[in-house]
């Protein structure tokens, strides 16, 4: 009898200490048809007051496999989903981890490793890998591929700037101190040094999929948060690291 109640305490106590996941969810509908852009750029005023670009998502992990090297894949989960969304696909996950593991071997080929890259290194595996020509083969035709779809980087940007691109439908790439982002469904203290990609906007927060967590579909962030954590990677102190995002347009 009292290993019963044990076990019911137990599960009382967990169920308690659970962190209720719908508060930390955008009620933002996803934005399904994809935004169309104009010859006429858009005026601040045509901002609109909320956004949600339909990234699709899979986390970091997408078996639930923490180990080697999916624990350190957050740089390029985070590439592969904003990519999928600039060029209109949804891969399976099968074919989300194959993309993983052709990102890790071209780093540990171009860089020595594949665990933290900065945002230039981020911005360099998305435009080899991707963004370049590439030939194929089509039966007896050689073709050449071009993707169109181009990347900008911005340091130090302002909420309102990542406002802005968001509202043009341009999904954004981000670097964090993740310790700082205060996730409660990390394990532990959370990464030392994190990426993700930032999907939309309300009032108060940043839409985010954040890859370190199967949870993190949709996930909300003040703006103050985001902005006070946003710090790409350094070698000695990830607090000197600069503010800086990769947009894709």
């Amino acid at each position: 009898m009292k290993q019963i109640l044990t076990i019911i305490i137990g599960f009382l106590i967990l169920v308690s200490c659970t962190p209720n996941e719908s508060k930390f969810k955008s009620t933002v509908p996803p934005l399904e048809e994809r935004i169309v852009q104009s010859d006429k750029p858009r005026l601040a005023g045509d901002q609109p007051l909320e956004i949600n670009l339909d990234v699709p998502f899979f986390s970091q992990a997408p078996d639930a496999d923490w180990g080697m090297p999916w624990q350190e894949a957050c740089e390029e989960a985070a590439v592969l989903l904003a990519y999928y969304y600039a060029t209109d696909q949804s891969p399976t996950k099968e074919e989300f981890k194959a993309d993983i593991q052709k990102l890790v071997d071209w780093q540990i080929e171009n860089y020595g490793d594949y665990e933290h890259t900065d945002i230039e290194q981020t911005a360099e595996m998305l435009r080899e890998n991707f963004l370049s020509q590439s030939l194929i083969t089509e039966g007896e035709q050689a073709l050449v591929r071009l993707q169109d779809i181009n990347l900008n980087i911005i340091k130090n940007p302002s909420i309102e700037e990542l406002k802005q691109e968001l509202s043009q439908g341009h999904p954004i790439i981000a670097p964090f101190a993740g310790r700082q982002l205060g996730n409660p469904f990390y394990s532990a203290e959370g990464p030392y040094y994190h990426m993700m990609v930032i999907r939309g906007y309300d009032e108060k927060h940043f839409i985010t999929n954040d890859v370190g967590t199967k949870r993190g579909e949709n996930f909300i962030y003040p703006y103050e948060t985001i902005m006070s954590a946003m710090h790409e990677w350094h070698d000695t102190d990830i607090n000197l690291g600069e503010a800086k995002v990769i947009v894709l347009y």
